[in-house]
């Protein structure tokens, strides 16, 4: 989304969360990274075996 546009959205986005009973919130933009990172850690880490082991690599014999 284009930055000047972001402003409008916000305003979309918490009229949006209120009619809808969803928690805003906001962070900075390398706290939402952080974030991101953390889950994706959490997510890829739950599923078990080895997280550097790639199967399209033992594939092609690598």
């Amino acid at each position: 989304m284009p930055r000047p546009a972001l402003r409008r959205a916000q305003v979309i986005a918490k009229e949006y969360c209120a009619t809808h009973s969803i928690p805003y919130t906001e962070t900075t933009l390398l706290a939402s990274y952080g974030i991101v990172i953390a889950y994706l850690n959490r997510v890829g880490l739950s599923a078990g075996g080895d997280p550097f082991d790639c199967p399209a690599s033992a594939a092609f014999g690598r």
